[in-house]
């Protein structure tokens, strides 16, 4: 049994719950718990509201008995701007630390943003640190951190705190006008205003959301088709222009957003498009890390992240479900021999043969529930395991790899992306479901040296005299790929 960790952050919107397990220099998450308390909500002349303090006790005590099977010393609990801002803060102190057993540490925004800074480091790949900016957006407060040293990139090199957040701006603005567009304009403004001494962001940062204010927003662009995979100007535009004109009422729910985030939504949005303006970004990626994340890294004093934290999630992917490692290895080893062979007609970059080496390493990954349609169960395994060095939208697409690596070509499943994204996924998983074939016999001496030719939507396999003949399986697979790629708009011709 694995020893077990926990992180508390008594937010001003909501309290979080992390469970963790160490899983080598890092951490595997067991569960999360989340309850939206509302710390803020009520917050006059620098006190909390008596409800408010009693709904963040009552959850406090609900989380107290999921940590009865952590050690003590092993439980972390920090409070941020809500308790950072009251004057009444002892007592709900003194009953946070009754209930939970461990000291409650307010910390300051600077500090805020730094631990929010470590535990992105911690999830995302570290080729991407270089040039980066970290921003959380929470219900009392928003913290930016940007990145630094890249020999330590678990540092922000500098960070920023301001007294504004989904929660605070939703009282001070939203509720007080029944207008929606009138309190959506006068809580952009405001927020614009307090933001006004940031600089712009330099060409080539990497902008990064890891809130619930930020997550909501990029739910609500991607179920309406605007931007799967971040937030961006033109998508805020979108969003932004259907909330003023009154095309939709945010009280009566928005496509793609949760029902528990219909109150702060506008005011989210509008800091969120506040933010944009004021630094001059085009985009912005959510991340699934957090404050917690920060705190258990730190606890433990965590060495610096490794190279590319992607290859390690694959690795623990592996590990956990028992997939066979050498079979793994003969169809990335082809797989991206015929990625390398088919340039530069077919999709080109690190971006796509990264991609198709990860599914490569993980086709089989279903093996572990059943070796009958392994494919859809390694789909659903991968989709839905913890995986945030990925980006939703490399999870999903890997996802897909599994599910399409045999049998029926899922031709349906690629209508959700964009053209240009649609034809280089088709074009990879025709190399990974070719890489599968050529490897039937789960062996090396399987691995013919033949020659692969593409240009636009034909590819042409040249073997060896007498391969085929040799590996009748294969030859027989290749055979019924010819038609499933001709529906997929790819001529394939074996030689």
């Amino acid at each position: 049994m694995h020893e077990l960790f926990a992180a508390l952050d008594l937010g001003s919107n909501s309290f979080h719950l992390l469970l963790a397990r160490r899983c080598g220099d890092g951490f595997e998450t067991v569960e999360r718990i989340k309850e939206k308390v509302q710390l803020l909500g009520g917050f006059r002349d620098g006190r909390l509201d008596a409800a408010a303090m009693a709904r963040g006790e009552a959850c406090l005590a609900r989380f107290a008995q999921r940590l009865a099977a952590v050690p003590k010393q092993n439980v972390r609990m920090a409070g941020t701007h809500a308790l950072r801002e009251a004057g009444n803060r002892a007592g709900f102190t003194a009953a946070a630390e009754r209930l939970i057993g461990v000291p409650l540490n307010v910390v300051s925004g600077d500090e805020e943003a730094r631990l929010v800074y470590l535990g992105v480091a911690h999830h995302l790949p570290q080729e991407s640190h270089s040039r980066r900016l970290v921003v959380d957006v929470g219900g009392g407060s928003t913290e930016l951190a940007w990145s630094g040293h890249p020999d330590r990139p678990s540092q922000p090199a500098r960070v920023a705190s301001f007294k504004l957040g989904c929660v605070s701006l939703t009282e001070s603005h939203i509720a007080l006008e029944s207008n929606q567009a009138l309190a959506f304009v006068a809580a952009r403004k405001h927020a614009v205003t307090a933001l006004e001494s940031l600089e712009g962001v330099e060409a080539g940062v990497e902008v990064l959301g890891t809130s619930g204010t930020v997550e909501s927003v990029q739910s609500v662009l991607a179920a309406n088709g605007w931007n799967a995979e971040q937030v961006t100007r033109e998508g805020l535009g979108m969003l932004t222009d259907s909330i003023v004109s009154g095309r939709w009422l945010v009280d009566a729910g928005l496509p793609g957003l949760s029902p528990e985030r219909v109150d702060i939504f506008a005011a989210g949005l509008a800091l969120v498009d506040a933010l944009f303006h004021v630094l001059g970004v085009d985009s912005m990626r959510y991340v699934d890390a957090s404050l917690q994340d920060g705190l258990l890294y730190r606890h433990v004093d965590a060495p610096e992240p490794r190279a590319d934290l992607r290859e390690l999630a694959v690795e623990r992917l592996k590990r956990r479900y028992q997939v066979d490692e050498a079979q793994a290895a003969r169809v990335r080893a082809a797989a991206l021999a015929l990625f390398d062979s088919c340039q530069p007609g077919w999709p080109a970059g690190r971006r796509w043969r990264n991609l198709l080496g990860w599914a490569a390493e993980l086709h089989e990954l279903g093996m572990v529930v059943a070796p009958r349609h392994y494919h859809r169960h390694g789909a659903y395994l991968l989709q839905h395991s913890d995986m945030r060095a990925f980006s939703r939208a490399e999870q999903d697409q890997l996802a897909l790899m599994l599910r399409g690596h045999r049998r029926a070509f899922p031709g349906l499943a690629f209508r959700a992306y964009d053209p240009d994204t649609r034809a280089c996924l088709t074009k990879l998983l025709a190399l990974l479901r070719i890489a599968v074939i050529l490897h039937r016999g789960h062996t090396d001496r399987d691995a013919p040296a033949l020659e692969a030719r593409a240009c636009d939507g034909a590819l042409t396999l040249t073997f060896p005299p007498g391969w085929l003949d040799a590996h009748p399986l294969s030859a027989r697979e290749l055979d019924v790929e010819v038609a499933q790629l001709a529906r997929a708009g790819i001529d394939l011709s074996v030689l």
